[in-house]
């Protein structure tokens, strides 16, 4: 979740990928849904409240890049694609696409019928303009890596359009499940100009009715949703309750039915008569990012000895209460990037002497950047006293969000945290980190071996040789260290029993529109 943005906030950079097959097949719910629109109002009824962690920054697909916003975002936009829980790739609002054998031209088909909640059509003009808006420079996206090397969009009628690439981009289908597949409204785009964000129109099951600054969020029913059944609740509130402890109080007074995301050490505090926890192995990874361009830790040998010095065991056990893996990489246990064979071994004595050969041996000083909440107040402080048994000095500062985004988007920083939220796709743990011409965290690193690896796995649909591929930037990053990463975290929510058709899904995907809450 930094997604993710973790964004408890902690910061998450979002992109699905890997290109799955091609061809129709059925709706997220196993049915092609009701194009025609209305719902039956007598059938839905009732408020969901989701708890959540942290504040959003933004409701701009093009803009965002939390965990929090993309889960909000579901709910008011859809996408073209979705996600099932076993991990599979189904239609929601295009209905197929199909890719040529060079991989260079997709060609994709919508839905009939859908509008905006505004009252727009939803066609492939808008889904073009989408497109061109994250790719413009001006908009400066995190998302224009997720689009790749777009040549041309052309529209060939109103429901179906033709992508051209440059050169071959297997992430495209999977990307289409995250925020680039996520349409906004183009009139809503222009007519509210800088301020969309805050003012989201799209065609999802949810419409965006209020934003309290700094506070919740309230969605309520689209009656023209175009699924038959559903949402299935006339209102979703994401209401933001900062401390843990007072979220499961809030979760088990049923104050909210969903807690997004529970902090690991509150697991056990969760009320089963009114509560209980639904979990999955997550895709995403945790860990120090590290800006690489001055200071000490522009030395490699320092970085290596920060690695060295840290006990991920310890920090699984205390932080993330034993849940998640012990990370070695980017790529999770659940990943099919992911490498058995790597390890990052704990070792202050190997610690000592990476400072010996960075010409430090006495140890060294340099500032980390956290949010300012009780999770990383505890990790902050085990890891200044794990540093510090090697004689390096960690100073803690602590910001709000919108500090801390703003200093990592703009590389104001020695070192900070990204807890990734993770996706289908090896490409979204990596490629915006450690692919210099990306690099949305600004962390300086470039390697041209690296960058070569993470640009040929785009570039095949071959999912062995895009593993070694991927298995090789980890073991280069590993090498040099601009990530040093601590957990693989699982995914933990805490839901309320009265609440039906909730399912917890490995990316923090958060899809409301068939949740119900018993009355």
């Amino acid at each position: 979740m930094i997604k993710k943005a973790w964004t408890a906030g902690i910061i998450s950079l979002l992109a699905a990928s890997v290109l799955a097959g091609c061809g129709a097949t059925s709706s997220a719910n196993g049915s092609t849904g009701n194009t025609s629109g209305a719902t039956t109002a007598s059938a839905k009824s009732g408020t969901l409240t989701v708890g959540t962690y942290t504040t959003a920054e933004t409701l701009d697909p093009a803009l965002s890049h939390t965990a929090l916003d993309l889960q909000i975002m579901q709910n008011i936009y859809g996408s073209l694609f979705q996600i099932t829980p076993s991990g599979t790739i189904v239609p929601d609002m295009a209905t197929n696409i199909s890719v040529s054998s060079n991989g260079l031209t997709y060609v994709i088909t919508l839905k009939k019928g859908i509008r905006f909640s505004d009252g727009t059509p939803f066609n492939a003009a808008a889904v073009k303009y989408n497109w061109e808006r994250i790719l413009n420079p001006a908009t400066a996206s995190p998302e224009a890596s997720n689009l790749g090397p777009i040549q041309s969009i052309t529209v060939n009628n109103p429901y179906q359009l033709t992508v051209t690439f440059k050169t071959a981009f297997a992430p495209f289908k999977d990307n289409l499940t995250g925020p680039v597949g996520m349409i906004a409204s183009p009139t809503a785009i222009q007519k509210e100009g800088k301020s969309y964000g805050t003012h989201p129109v799209g065609a999802g099951p949810f419409i965006f009715k209020s934003w309290v600054p700094n506070g919740a969020i309230t969605l309520v029913r689209n009656p023209h949703y175009f699924k038959a059944g559903e949402p299935k609740v006339s209102k979703v509130v994401f209401d933001p309750i900062l401390s843990a402890s007072t979220l499961v109080d809030a979760l088990d007074n049923g104050q909210v039915q969903i807690a997004d995301v529970l902090d690991p050490s509150q697991l056990s505090q969760v009320q089963s008569s009114t509560a209980h926890v639904a979990k999955v192995a997550g895709l995403g990874w945790f860990g120090m990012n590290i800006n690489t361009t001055s200071g000490p830790l522009s030395n490699v040998h320092n970085r290596r000895a920060i690695q060295y010095a840290v006990n991920k065991a310890v920090i699984r056990k205390l932080v993330f209460d034993g849940t998640g893996a012990i990370a070695n990489s980017q790529f999770s246990p659940s990943s099919w990037a992911y490498d058995a064979s790597l390890k990052t071994p704990y070792s202050p004595s190997q610690a000592k002497k990476e400072l010996q050969a960075a010409g430090n041996p006495s140890g060294f000083s340099f500032t980390v950047q956290a949010q300012n909440t009780n999770k990383y107040i505890q990790l902050t402080q085990i890891l200044q006293s794990q540093l510090a048994k090697v004689g390096i000095h960690m100073k803690i500062q602590l910001l709000d969000t919108s500090t801390y985004l703003t200093n990592l988007n703009s590389g104001n920083y020695q070192a900070d945290f990204v807890n990734m939220s993770g996706s289908l796709d090896p490409n979204s743990s990596t490629y915006i980190f450690d692919e210099s011409s990306a690099d949305v965290v600004k962390n300086g690193y470039n390697d041209p071996t690296v960058n070569r690896l993470l640009n040929a796995a785009l570039a095949t649909p071959h999912r062995a040789q895009r593993a070694q591929d991927y298995q090789q930037v980890a073991q280069l990053m590993n090498r040099d260290l601009p990530i040093v990463v601590f957990n693989n975290p699982a995914i933990l929510m805490g839901v309320s029993n009265n609440v039906q058709g909730f399912t917890v899904y490995p990316t923090e995907y958060m899809y409301l529109g068939r949740v119900s809450v018993a009355q």
